[in-house]
C-alpha cells in the first residue's frame, strides 16, 4: 500500500516539478504543516453485532502532513495521514490505514496548454448494508479504494473565429480488501468543446464531442458516447433561434430501455427580456424547457425539463438547482437526475473532512465515508438525487440541516434502492479557546430488489474541543448509533467514547 501512495504522489506531482524547471519566475510558494493525532477510543460494541457484543479500548496514532504549492500559474494540494490502529475490531492487533487526497493543477503554455491530475486512498464500505462510519468497527465490510487521474489539455484561440477545449483524460480505480466485487479499472476518455468567437454576431455556432472507454477486469467494459452541434441566430436583443443536431452510442450491460443510440434533433428559441429571466424551449426527438429567473442578486434558479428519445436518461427528466444568501444564512435546493458508475462517484469523492472550526485542524479534522454511497458494484445505474441545505451562522454559532433522497435503478440487475437521509448540526466556540459541536443524523435505506431490504439508522455525537496551545487542541466525544434492520445480522448499537490530542506542528 505504501508502493500505491508514492507512486500516486509521484506521478500527480511530475507535471508541476518539470513546468517549475521551465518558468522559474513562477516558482512555487509552499506551505507544509505536519501533523500528528492521538485518539484513545471506548467502544462497546466494537464488531457491530446485536449479539455477543464485545467491548475493545482502541489507540489510533495518525500522523499526517498538508502540502500546498501555488504560483499565478499553478496549484498543489496534498492531504496525507497513516492512520495506525492498535485494537481496532477488538482483534488485538496493529492494522495501518493510507489515507490521501491530492489535486494539482499546472499551466505549461501561457493560456494555452494546461495539466490537471488527483490522485486519492481511502477505505469504502464495500456494502450499504452493515455501513460503519470508520476504521475504528466493523471492518469485515471494508475495502481500500485507490484512485488516479491524469487529465491534460489546450484552450486553443482561432482569433476572432473559434475558442475551444480539448482534453485527453485517463483514470485508474482499484478496490483491495474486503469481499468488494468492484473490478480494478481503467478510463481513458476525450473530450472537445469548440464555440463561434467574437468574428460572430449575429450567427453563432458550437461543437461538443464526450467518449468515455472504462475497461473492468472482472464485468463487461463501459462506453459513453456523444456528440453535439449547433448553429444559433438572435432576433432582436431579446429573442433568438437555434438547431441541434446530436448521436449518441453508449454501451454497457443493461436489462433496460433507459438508453437509446442514434441520431437526436432539436429546433427552438429563447427569449431572454433581461438577465434575471431567461425562456429556452426546443422540440424535436429530443426536447427539452429550461427557465431561469434571478429577481435579486442573492436568488439564482435554474429548472430543466428534458424529453428524449435518444441518449442516457430516455423519457422524462427534471434538473433543478437554487441558490439563496443572505447577510447569515445559505439555502442550496437541487434535484439531478444522471447516469453514472460507481468509479465516478470515487473519483469525485471528498476523503478528508473540512471544518471551519477556528480551533481544529483542517487536514486532521477527519477522514469521510459516505454511508450513502452504494454497494461498491461494476453495475451502471441512474441516479436520482434531491437536496436541501440551509447553513446559519449567527456570532459564535453555526447550524446547518441538510435533506436528502436517492433514487439508484441498477441497469443490469434492475435493482432499485431508496435512500433518505436527515442531518443537523451545531458548532459553537463559547470561549476563545473552546468549543463545542453537536450533530444528529438519520438515514433510511430501501431496496426492492432480488435481496429486499430495509436498512434505518440514526447516530447523535457531542464534542468539545478545547486550544491548549498555539498548535495543540484537545477534544473529548461521545457518540451513539443505533441501526435496525429487517436482517438480524445488520442490527446493531454503539455507544463510543473518544479523547483526543492534535498537534500541528
Amino acid at each position: 500500500m505504501m508502493y500505491q501512495v508514492i507512486r500516486n504522489v509521484v506521478l500527480s506531482v511530475s507535471a508541476v516539478i518539470i513546468g517549475a524547471y521551465q518558468a522559474p519566475v513562477f516558482a512555487l510558494d509552499w506551505v507544509i504543516r505536519p501533523s500528528l493525532n492521538v485518539e484513545q477510543i471506548y467502544s462497546d460494541n466494537i464488531r457491530l453485532t446485536d449479539t455477543n457484543k464485545q467491548s475493545a479500548l482502541v489507540t489510533e496514532v495518525r500522523p499526517g502532513i498538508s502540502i500546498n504549492g501555488s504560483s499565478p500559474i499553478s496549484q498543489f494540494d496534498l492531504n496525507y495521514s497513516a492512520q495506525a490502529l492498535y485494537n481496532a475490531q477488538g482483534d488485538s492487533g496493529l492494522d495501518v490505514n493510507n489515507q490521501l487526497q491530492m489535486n494539482t493543477d499546472y499551466e505549461l503554455v501561457r493560456d494555452r496548454l494546461f495539466v490537471e491530475s488527483s490522485s486519492s486512498i481511502s477505505q469504502q464500505n464495500v456494502s450499504n448494508r452493515q455501513t460503519a462510519s470508520d476504521n475504528i468497527s466493523g471492518g469485515n465490510n471494508t475495502s481500500t479504494v485507490s484512485t488516479f487521474k491524469l487529465s491534460p489539455y489546450w484552450r486553443p484561440h482561432f482569433q476572432g473565429f473559434a475558442d475551444g477545449e480539448f482534453r485527453v483524460t485517463y483514470d485508474k480505480v482499484s478496490s483491495k480488501g474486503g469481499e468488494s466485487s468492484l473490478s480494478d479499472t481503467s478510463s481513458f476518455s476525450q473530450n472537445i468543446n469548440l464555440n463561434s468567437g467574437n468574428d460572430f454576431s449575429l450567427f453563432s455556432w458550437s461543437l461538443l464531442f464526450n467518449n468515455s472507454e472504462r475497461s473492468n477486469s472482472d464485468s463487461e467494459d463501459v462506453s459513453f458516447q456523444d456528440s453535439q452541434a449547433e448553429v444559433r441566430y438572435a432576433i432582436g436583443r431579446e429573442w433568438s433561434v437555434f438547431a441541434q443536431a446530436g448521436q449518441s452510442s453508449n454501451s454497457f450491460a443493461s436489462n433496460s430501455d433507459s438508453s437509446n443510440n442514434g441520431i437526436s434533433y432539436t429546433f427552438g428559441g429563447q427569449w431572454q427580456p433581461s438577465q434575471r429571466f431567461r425562456v429556452e424551449a426546443g422540440y424535436g426527438n429530443n426536447r427539452f424547457v429550461t427557465v431561469e429567473v434571478s429577481p435579486f442578486n442573492r436568488l439564482h434558479w435554474t429548472t430543466t425539463y428534458t424529453n428524449n428519445d435518444i441518449g442516457l436518461n430516455t423519457g422524462d427528466t427534471w434538473n433543478t438547482n437554487l441558490n439563496y444568501t443572505t447577510r447569515r444564512s445559505i439555502w442550496n435546493l437541487s434535484y439531478s437526475e444522471d447516469t453514472v458508475t460507481t468509479q465516478q462517484l470515487l473519483l469525485n469523492q471528498a476523503i478528508f473532512e473540512t471544518t471551519d472550526d477556528p480551533l481544529q485542524n483542517p487536514v486532521n479534522s477527519g477522514v469521510l465515508r459516505d454511508t450513502r454511497l452504494q454497494t461498491l458494484t461494476d453495475e451502471v445505474f441512474i441516479t436520482k438525487t434531491a437536496a436541501l441545505s440551509v447553513s446559519f451562522r449567527t456570532g459564535k454559532s453555526d447550524v446547518s440541516v441538510n435533506v436528502s433522497k436517492t433514487l439508484r435503478t441498477f441497469e443490469q440487475s434492475g435493482d432499485d434502492e431508496d435512500v433518505s437521509s436527515l442531518s443537523a448540526s451545531w458548532n459553537w466556540q463559547f470561549t476563545r479557546r473552546s468549543s463545542s459541536n453537536l450533530q444528529a443524523g438519520w438515514q433510511k435505506t430501501e431496496s426492492d430488489g432480488l435481496n429486499a431490504f430495509s436498512d434505518e439508522r440514526y447516530n447523535f455525537s457531542a464534542t468539545l474541543t478545547r486550544n491548549i496551545l498555539a498548535r495543540l487542541n484537545a477534544s473529548l466525544s461521545y457518540q451513539y448509533i443505533d441501526q435496525s434492520s429487517n436482517d438480524n445480522l445488520n442490527s446493531y448499537s454503539e455507544n463510543r467514547m473518544t479523547a483526543n490530542l492534535s498537534l500541528q506542528y
